[in-house]
């Protein structure tokens, strides 16, 4: 019952020419014409697997960066949380390199933050407790 599907480029002497077949010559199997005895095209879904979380992921320093953001210098801060985000976007996707590419850059940005933060706190109590308010504009 089941009917041979012939070459679309057949063998032999013709196998170099691409118009040797003709559309009337290509049988098409009973299972791939629809009811309007139409060809009908099945393609399959590509197969992605996504990566498993790593199993021991690289620290992400989102409490550090939140801290530095609200407590220390806010530009900093920011720049670290979103390093931070990246890294725990990694982490899921099971991306080490990246992960730990973010992580670093996060931790090193937290403390430029802090470090920054303490120079203008120091800076601004020396204003205002022994200069008097004099040094600073602020």
């Amino acid at each position: 019952m089941a009917q041979a599907l012939s070459p679309l480029y057949p063998q032999g002497n013709n196998a170099g020419n691409h118009h040797a077949v003709h559309p009337g010559s290509v049988q098409l199997h009973a299972q791939v014409l629809s009811h309007h005895n139409e060809p009908v095209v099945v393609v399959q879904p590509p197969v992605s697997r996504p990566r498993a979380p790593l199993p021991d992921p690289e620290p992400d320093y989102m409490c550090y960066s939140i801290f530095t953001t609200l407590c220390c210098c806010i530009c900093l801060g920011a720049a670290a949380l979103g390093y931070s985000k990246a890294t725990r976007k990694a982490n899921g996707a099971g991306q080490r390199a990246e992960a730990a590419s973010n992580s670093q850059t996060a931790l090193i940005l937290n403390h430029v933050g802090v470090v920054v933060g303490f120079i203008l706190l120091t800076l601004y109590m020396l204003d205002t407790f022994y200069f008097n308010g004099d040094l600073l504009p602020f």
